[in-house]
């Protein structure tokens, strides 16, 4: 089971906007080193330049968290903050020192950038999947760490499904992780490189690509599955939009959206929402 603390989110772990904690210290840049295994690998130049001057200009809003590891100190949240500011030049960083296992640190480095700083597709596919294989953690366990759906979990993972073609360009974000689940329903290696193809020079949508795959089935079938694929891409969708779980489903011609809502205050909030949409 996962630490319930992290399940409540980071504030157990990383303290927002709290410069009056006293358990923030100024630790020495040369003797902080970021972990080998933390999910993102990718840093953007121009947002780290962005960050790196909010912080010169507004200074350090947030302390980076660390765990001692002998005479350093390894970086269990907050490689975007530190890459910053050693961007400035800066000698030392506010951070705070936390004394938590491997596994609390590969979940809340996790939740920290899914939540912060948007993960790419495979980066994310990645993550959930070392949860799973290495904490045994199920795809709804996953879902509630995060702050996400399942359906979330299960299609984000989809994407380690691919050929490596495909990774690659999903990576370099010239297809969009919808796309990428499309190209999985096609079979045929030289349709699918196609495809992708359009995808990347936009010559394409979902909708057409899916019936190369379909075109191959009955016309139910094709139907049954072209309906699936749209019907995840705008679950996700709704998910972003409304942050609860979303299911859309079709029966007899007809179709049925169902918002997953705990308390009144979601039903509240979700009424809101649609309401100052339309003004």
């Amino acid at each position: 089971m996962t630490n319930k603390s992290l399940g409540r989110g980071l504030g157990s772990l990383i303290p927002e906007n709290n410069k009056k904690n006293k358990a923030i210290v100024r630790i020495p840049m040369e003797k902080i080193y970021p972990r080998d295994d933390q999910p993102r690998k990718n840093f953007d130049d121009k947002s780290l330049e962005g960050l790196s001057q909010s912080i010169e200009k507004y200074g350090l809003l947030n302390p980076i968290v660390l765990r001692k590891n002998g005479i350093r100190y390894e970086i269990i949240a907050g490689e975007r903050r530190f890459r910053a500011s050693k961007l400035l030049g800066l000698k030392e960083i506010e951070a705070i020192i936390k004394n938590v296992d491997n596994k609390d640190i590969d979940i809340l480095s996790i939740v920290e950038n899914v939540q912060r700083e948007d993960l790419s597709g495979l980066e994310e596919a990645n993550a959930y999947n070392e949860l799973s294989k290495n904490y045994g953690m199920t795809q709804d366990e996953i879902a509630k760490t995060v702050g996400k759906s399942r359906s979330y979990i299960g299609n984000t993972l989809r994407l380690l499904k691919l050929d490596e073609n495909s990774k690659k360009e999903l990576e370099e974000g010239n297809i969009s992780p919808s796309q990428a689940r499309t190209l999985l329903s096609i079979k045929d290696e030289e349709d699918r490189k196609k495809s992708l193809d359009d995808f990347k020079n936009k010559k394409t949508n979902i909708r057409k690509v899916e019936k190369i795959s379909a075109n191959k089935k009955t016309i139910t079938d094709k139907e049954d599955k072209l309906d699936r694929i749209l019907f995840e891409d705008f679950e996700e969708k709704f998910i972003e939009l409304l942050n609860s779980k979303v299911e859309i489903k079709k029966n007899k011609g007809n179709y049925k959206v169902t918002i997953d809502c705990v308390s009144i205050d979601d039903i509240e909030n979700l009424y809101w929402r649609i309401k100052n949409g339309k003004e």
